[in-house]
């Protein structure tokens, strides 16, 4: 089968490799859609962090984002057939250890993240091969686009959980991403009352209205306190998911989050934050969360996706062949104001 492989630093390929072989509780996937995600392109420049501290090695097969339909099943694999559509976890836990046993496949000590840390083999390829245990399956009515954004759908809900969003809560998103866009909404459908985005890039901003956002700042025009006051009074917005990687950003949300309030980062920030403010932090009583993964969000992803609450198909402003993949990361070192979500389509 065909694989975009990634030797080393903007080094990627599309060679030949192995189609895997399937053990006893295995499926082997066809797939049909592969989102490119800020970190597949890191990996690819080299500048990843974790490419640095050698948590990530080259050769990989990046993609994490992914959806597509079985093609085998294991001997022993119960739930799953050939033509099921299907989205699958963006790890895989060893399935033998004492988490593993008793379900909580996230703290396994022997994971293998898939494209990423410790790679399992991800989803740029024509197949990839999962354990069972760690597939979904797509509803009907949800399409294959939809599908490979359950992944960036999940880490952003995970954000806003870890938040802790109530009904009525004002909700600050800094940055204008996809998973940023995507927390947004996902605020809203958990009762913020009033939600305000911030941003750099008026096409982006504009996405994310027409989802459902109340209120959006660009940042390279308008001053983001000033603005953040006037939505949410003097005292500060009760949540605070940072998803723009901006270490002045997450210092800035120090000074924008209301006393008690929480600041969740989803972001790899590929440096350490230089004067944080630590008095301030402890004086207010303020709470940063960390969001590692989208972990247990599957699920209800799923189900907000096919009641239709959770269309991000308004996301993907391009679309291109996987084989163009080396290409495409080339490609995304030049800046592009309206670029949100690449897909990668393995077939129409």
């Amino acid at each position: 089968m065909k694989a975009a492989r990634i030797s080393g630093p903007t080094d990627m390929k599309i060679v030949e490799v192995p189609v895997p072989d399937l053990g006893a509780h295995d499926v082997l996937c066809r797939v049909v859609r592969a989102g490119v995600c800020s970190t597949d392109y890191a990996i690819y420049t080299g500048e990843l962090s974790f490419v640095k501290t050698g948590l990530v090695k080259y050769p990989l097969t990046p993609g994490h984002e992914w959806s597509g339909i079985v093609e085998l099943v294991g001997p022993e694999v119960e739930n799953f057939k050939p033509g099921d559509r299907v989205v699958g976890d963006t790890f895989v836990a060893c399935g033998s250890c004492g988490f593993c046993i008793t379900g909580n496949f996230y703290r396994c000590n022997k994971i293998r993240s898939v494209g990423t840390i410790n790679a399992w083999d991800g989803a740029y390829a024509e197949y990839i091969m999962m354990p069972e245990r760690h597939l979904f399956h797509l509803p009907e009515n949800v399409s294959l686009d939809n599908g490979a954004l359950v992944e960036p759908t999940a880490t952003a809900l995970y954000a806003v959980t870890l938040a802790g969003v109530k009904i009525a809560d004002t909700v600050l998103v800094l940055g204008s991403g996809p998973i940023g866009i995507i927390a947004a909404k996902m605020a809203k459908l958990s009762g913020a009352g009033k939600v305000i985005i911030a941003g750099r890039k008026d096409s982006k901003l504009k996405t994310a209205l027409a989802l459902g956002v109340d209120a959006v700042v660009n940042t390279t025009k308008e001053h983001l306190a000033e603005k953040t006051r006037e939505y949410s009074g003097e005292y500060g917005v009760d949540r605070i998911i940072e998803a723009s990687g901006s270490t002045e950003l997450f210092k800035e949300a120090l000074q924008l989050v209301k006393p008690g309030g929480v600041i969740s980062c989803v972001a790899f920030y590929e440096r350490p934050v230089d004067g944080f403010d630590i008095d301030r932090f402890v004086i207010n009583d303020v709470t940063i969360r960390a969001v590692a993964g989208s972990q247990g969000m599957y699920p209800t992803v799923l189900k907000l996706m096919d009641l239709g609450l959770a269309d991000f198909s308004s996301l993907i402003t391009e679309r291109r062949p996987f084989v163009e993949a080396p290409q495409i990361m080339h490609d995304m070192q030049q800046r592009n104001e309206t670029r949100i979500k690449i897909m990668l389509e393995m077939e129409k």
